[in-house]
């Protein structure tokens, strides 16, 4: 098995605060149980109120640990989520509930989205920020012993909270009973934090990766608002830090669990994605938060933006290059890559995949399964990078861009955003909060135009095989995906800094 790049020190003991989707209280809870190896301080008190933690020694550094496990917790929800709701992956069986799989049905009252559990992108990114709140807010401010560097720590963390909603939610209250905060708003809370970080964090004392991570995370936020020129800035200053850093959040297995790894998969991946899945084969294995390769596709993006597509091309490239540098993970795959219906989805080498149906069929997306299976752990991609430098046409550009984007961020969050869908508040938040009301634009998704209803993850024939429900002999070895998401945000124009020249 090929070695994965991890930063140490991320997985931290469970820690729990009740935040504005229930009934808010003054109680901290603190769970330990199962993290006995993981040393969580001195607070042990599983009632312990805000007065206790104030008086302890060194509260700040008491309460980091739980911000950090809930930024792990928020980290997979978003990812499981989003990356079913868009044309990433297909609920394959019924334990996930249908409101998303597909944008046009997301629905506040659903059952997963509505959860509070491992899959609950709203819940556990509220946790996250409300922790961070309590940390950096009421207890750090009389903690005499706190440090820039816990408190740089802490604005990252609450930063991508705000940044994770700003991406992917309509509206956020941000404390008990307040008006939903729209996205640009709670991006615009992300940037607060996360330049507080980079003011705060001293290279030589902060943990891992920290430092580049924030410059990272501006450039992202900053896309995410349409600024070109601070999105340019601060992936440019990002790159010249470390040209290929990656952040990773980590996971432990029986502690904080990396969702993914599954013999048998509740989702599974379009068939021309089937190359890049699974990407995460352990429970321990690490999800990438901000990496190089997101830079060079936001500097291309701007190129874009400004007509410079032979620019674009060599930013793509140089996104290719980096991603064909990362590790790969080999491992037996015992998935049966069945449909909802029982049948078998593509799982042979042989078969050839087209993106729509005027797209040319291409060999090397499906890979052979059950049986050993190499996959990238970081970033991988099908686009060859001296095709893409040598590409033109504005369209074919944009389209390359997209599909980059698409394959190198795989399971990690983005595609939804990219896809310009906007989640609605879970029912538990409208339920609890004066300030939402059932038919206020917070609790409807938005979605674009070019957004087709209920064939994104559509693809033909569903199975490829004489036998339909055990695979063998294949009846053809063509597959063609109904519609190439990536062909229409082309089209379109599409791009988080205004429609393409």
């Amino acid at each position: 098995m090929a070695t994965e790049t991890r930063e140490p020190g991320l997985t931290m003991p469970t820690m729990k605060r009740t935040g504005p989707v229930m009934v808010a209280t003054l109680l901290l809870t603190v769970l330990l149980a199962g993290c006995d190896t993981l040393d969580f301080t001195e607070v042990t008190n599983p009632n312990t109120t805000t007065d206790d933690l104030a008086r302890a020694a060194e509260p700040t550094r008491a309460l980091l640990p739980g911000v950090r496990a809930q930024m792990a917790r928020g980290v997979r929800a978003v990812v499981q989520t989003t990356d079913m709701v868009s044309d990433n992956f297909e609920i394959a069986f019924t334990n996930v509930g249908g409101e998303l799989s597909d944008p046009y049905a997301l629905n506040p009252e659903g059952p997963s989205f509505n959860s509070t559990g491992a899959i609950g992108a709203y819940w556990n990114l509220q946790e996250l920020r409300a922790l961070g709140d309590f940390l950096i807010d009421s207890i750090a401010p009389q903690d005499e012993n706190s440090t820039d560097q816990q408190l740089a720590e802490a604005r990252f963390y609450r930063g991508m909270a705000f940044l994770m909603q700003g991406e992917n939610f309509v509206g956020v209250p941000t404390g008990a009973d307040r008006d939903p905060a729209p996205a640009a708003e709670l991006l615009a809370l992300a940037l607060d934090d996360f330049t507080a970080t980079t003011n705060l964090v001293d290279p030589a004392g902060a943990p891992a990766g920290l430092p580049v991570a924030a410059l990272a995370a501006l450039a992202r936020t900053h896309r995410a608002l349409g600024n070109a020129g601070e999105a340019r800035t601060f992936a440019q200053q990002a790159l010249a830090q470390d040209p290929d850093f990656v952040w990773l959040q980590g996971y432990a297995a029986s502690e904080i669990e990396n969702p993914f790894p599954n013999d048998t998969r509740a989702f599974q991946p379009l068939p021309r994605l089937d190359f890049l899945d699974p990407k995460y084969v352990e429970r321990d294995s690490p999800i990438p938060v901000v990496k190089a390769e997101e830079m060079h596709l936001i500097l291309a993006e701007v190129a874009m933006s400004e007509g410079d597509y032979a620019t674009a091309a060599e930013e793509i490239r140089s996104a290719i290059l980096l991603a064909e540098t990362r590790p790969r993970t080999s491992f037996t795959d015992q998935d049966n890559r069945g449909n909802p219906d029982l049948t078998i989805r593509p799982r042979d080498a042989a078969i050839l995949v087209r993106a729509d149906a005027d797209s040319p069929y291409r060999a090397g997306l499906v890979l052979t399964r059950p049986g050993s299976v190499t996959v990238p752990a970081i970033s991988g991609t099908s686009l060859d990078a001296d095709s893409v430098a040598a590409l033109a046409a504005p369209e074919d550009v944009r389209h390359a861009f997209w599909l980059a984007r698409q394959e190198m961020l795989f399971l990690e969050g983005r595609r939804l955003h990219d896809l310009g869908v906007l989640m609605p508040v879970m029912q538990r938040e409208i339920d609890a909060s004066p300030a939402i009301s059932n038919g206020d634009a917070e609790t409807r998704p938005v979605i674009p135009s070019y957004i087709p209803e209920d064939v994104m993850d559509g693809f033909l024939p569903r199975s490829p095989y004489l036998d339909e429900r055990n695979g063998g002999e294949l009846a053809t070895d063509q597959i063609t995906i109904e519609v190439d998401m990536n062909r229409i945000l082309a089209m379109e124009g599409v791009s988080k800094f205004g429609t393409l020249p």
